[in-house]
């Protein structure tokens, strides 16, 4: 067990989290906001540091480092960014100051999910293969980050169907056309002894995402809020417009962080082809040499070694995961023989 990397990587992103969180009532320039801040970043950084020198480390650094994986998990983790503020948000409006149950607001928020389930699914099956992670996923985020400008258009007296659920159904294809390819890519060419890293990194990066995205967004909409009460005048609708005025700011900064995703995909995702080639089972060895032969003869090595040399597949299949196969076809044909 790798536990000065658990130590470290845990630590490290407490402390970030804890930082956005209590700059909310603190302040940005509060000295425990900052300190935390800081520190957390140095704690990742050590994090980085200890993972290149230790023999077994929770977190292989080529597992990520790979532009392929790499890249699906920046996705992720934005995405969760995003998507974790349009939830608390959106069910902040919607509550507070449309008056909804949450019975209401949670019916409200089925078209999204309906969006998602189906774009996950056609985009993992069917067009996954035929277009590529990079036009599937920078996709998805073009139409995040419509959907998040289209929110910032909210004012007291929107209404659902006109300001509210186009939003959610764009969101809702644009999520499940990010999450279900970037999923599947991240399993692309992996060695088994990786995959389990390379599968769990991607539920880790949005949470990891989610937890920062909350706790940032939060206090950006808080001091957005708190910037209007304190320059407009009071009245009886000074409250909903104030913090409305405060979500409308938080999806807009959702909006940018889209707008960065958009330029990573198209930077680190590959191409059709390149997730096609890294797909591709490995070549058949070539016949052994005459003074080979005795050795070739021999009994088979232990399974598990011979499957690690050989990259693994993804099925694909719905958002929330995937699971990794072994192709019997990249099996030695040794083991067959035998």
């Amino acid at each position: 067990m790798d536990w000065p990397g658990a130590v470290l990587a845990c630590a490290g992103l407490f402390l970030i989290v804890f930082g956005f969180s209590h700059a909310e009532t603190a302040g940005w320039t509060a000295a425990l906001t900052i300190g935390s801040l800081v520190l957390g970043v140095v704690l990742l950084a050590a994090f980085v540091l200890a993972e290149r020198r230790g023999s077994h480390p929770l977190l292989p650094l080529h597992v990520i480092l790979d532009r392929t994986r790499g890249g699906s998990y920046v996705a992720v983790g934005l995405s969760g960014i995003a998507i974790f503020g349009v939830f608390l948000f959106l069910t902040y409006y919607l509550q507070e100051v449309k008056g909804y149950s949450p019975v209401t607001s949670g019916l409200a928020f089925l078209p999204m999910i309906g969006c998602i389930l189906l774009s996950s699914n056609v985009s993992s099956i069917v067009t996954l293969p035929r277009l590529g992670p990079r036009v599937l996923i920078t996709t998805g985020m073009l139409l995040g980050a419509g959907a998040m400008t289209y929110l910032t258009q909210l004012t007291v007296t929107s209404s659902y169907a006109g300001s509210v659920l186009p939003a959610l159904l764009s969101m809702g294809l644009g999520f499940g056309m990010i999450f279900a390819p970037a999923i599947n890519t991240v399993t692309a060419g992996v060695p088994r002894r990786d995959s389990g890293v390379a599968v769990a990194l991607v539920n880790n990066m949005q949470q990891v995402g989610g937890s920062i995205g909350t706790a940032a967004l939060s206090t950006i909409a808080l001091t957005a809020t708190t910037s209007y009460l304190a320059a407009h005048h009071t009245g009886p609708l000074a409250p909903a417009i104030a913090a409305t005025h405060g979500y409308t700011v938080a999806f807009a900064v959702s909006a940018g962080i889209f707008g960065l995703g958009v330029i990573l995909a198209i930077v680190l995702l590959p191409s059709r082809q390149r997730l096609a080639e890294l797909r591709a089972p490995a070549a058949p060895a070539p016949a052994p040499a005459p003074a080979a032969a005795a050795h070739a003869a021999a009994p088979a090595t232990d399974l598990a070694s011979q499957l690690e040399a050989h990259a693994i597949h993804a099925i694909p299949v719905a958002l929330p995961c995937c699971s990794p196969v072994i192709n019997p076809a990249s099996l030695p044909a040794a083991r067959a023989a035998g």
